[in-house]
């Protein structure tokens, strides 16, 4: 039975029923009428030879109220490119408006190239920069009202998933600024280790070691903090900044808790048993093979870097007597919790290997030190990308070049 408890400062929005889809989708298609949606898609070249791109291609074109699909790419040759335009282009129908925004080809790089001369930002491949260039051309066009993104590596894809994202921040009579996805990752086994072995026990041992902070309070209240899929109004998107590495979501929270109120912020459950692909965590046989800068080691020392930058950025004091117990404290609540799964997958017949668990919380806990000394160190700087606000302020006529490059790129 579903469950329906709500967090004292998130609106959750839990699927408690099975409403018709295409009720659901007509609803969505009056809303748009006022405030057309448009959807991001960040991938790279390697997702169009995959099953899970090609499944979301085809629920995507059963769907009539998105305004725009906008497939942000990157690592692909020119070859490369035209093959994906040409991939994307049969598999969505003539009246889908879609576009391509080529990351690193010569065109958009050159724009890159702009923002890095006048010291806005200086391109990092990866999926940071994917959404952020895809909701500059968004806002540049002046077309859409929601900004929705999610994935294109989700294997267990169903185009219910969409309207349940963007529901939220369309229908008039709801008003969200911002609404974040949850799920389950669980087939016969969890999955999900960095948010279940690593944010969720290291948020704790923060609020543990540095007391209670509304910063913490409110990203504990999320389900799923680390989900790729969710939707804001354009207005929101103007004024966020993105971060450029694995701390997008995490860093993406913290700018959504500095720019709407509470009241305007929700999280949807898009159903169980999400299934996208796995990550390696980046380890060895042994612990000199622990590599920060590979997998989910990277992934959870970017993630503790943002952490650690946004908590600072608030106004709290992290020297080095305080990071040692944040490390120490987390590193024991986490094994705790692994007590919690495996009676957890003992009740519902799941595979749990709960010496694994232990070892990628050890894994871990070196990711979270390599971050703790980095961030303590004087040449540290946040990776954060500046808010299409400002960009716009310093290059005025930014985004009709930008429009103009992924027009020319789509050979319009």
């Amino acid at each position: 039975m579903p469950d329906f408890y709500q967090h004292k400062l998130i609106s959750t929005l839990h699927q408690l029923g099975d409403p018709d889809l295409e009720e659901r989708q007509a609803m969505l298609v009056e809303c748009a009428v006022k405030r057309p949606i448009s959807l991001i898609l960040p991938a790279l070249y390697s997702e169009v030879k995959s099953p899970a791109l090609a499944l979301i291609l085809e629920h995507l074109s059963e769907v009539n109220y998105a305004h725009e699909i906008i497939f942000s790419m990157n690592r692909m040759t020119a070859e490369e490119f035209k093959h994906a335009r040409e991939f994307i282009g049969s598999r969505l129908p003539e009246s889908q408006k879609h576009a391509i925004i080529w990351n690193d080809g010569p065109r958009v790089s050159a724009l890159y190239g702009e923002l890095a001369e006048t010291q806005l930002t200086t391109y990092s491949p990866g999926k940071g920069y994917n959404v952020w260039m895809a909701m500059g051309y968004i806002l540049a066009r002046g077309e859409t009202r929601v900004v929705a993104t999610h994935d294109s590596d989700i294997l267990s894809y169903h185009r219910d998933m969409l309207w349940r994202l963007c529901l939220p921040t369309s229908h008039p009579n709801l008003g969200y600024d911002y609404c974040k996805s949850y799920y389950g990752r669980v087939s016969d086994r969890m999955y999900g280790r960095v948010t279940r072995l690593f944010v969720m026990p290291l948020l704790r041992a923060m609020m543990r070691t540095i007391g209670q902070h509304p910063l913490l309070e409110y990203l504990e209240g999320f389900r799923y903090p680390l989900s790729g899929e969710f939707s804001m109004n354009v207005e929101l998107a103007k004024v966020i900044r993105v971060p450029g590495d694995w701390g997008l979501e995490i860093g993406m929270l913290c700018e959504v808790f500095r720019n709407t109120t509470m009241r305007r912020v929700c999280q949807v459950d898009l159903g169980s048993n999400f299934e996208h692909k796995h990550q390696h965590l980046g380890t060895g046989p042994t612990e000199s093979d622990l590599d920060p800068n590979k997998g989910l080691m990277k992934m959870a020392r970017d993630i503790a870097l943002t952490l650690l930058s946004n908590l600072s950025a608030d106004g709290v004091v992290l020297s080095r007597s305080i990071l040692k117990p944040i490390r120490i404290t987390y590193d024991r609540m986490a094994k705790e919790i692994i007590q919690r799964y495996y009676a957890d997958a003992l009740v519902n017949g799941l595979k749990y290997f709960r010496h694994e668990e232990a070892e990628a919380v050890e894994a871990f806990s070196h990711a979270l030190d390599a971050a703790a000394k980095e961030f303590d160190s004087a040449d540290y700087v946040s990776p954060q990308i500046p808010n299409w606000n400002r960009v716009y302020s310093a290059l005025p006529d930014f985004g009709k070049k930008l429009t103009d490059a992924v027009e020319a790129d789509m050979g319009r």
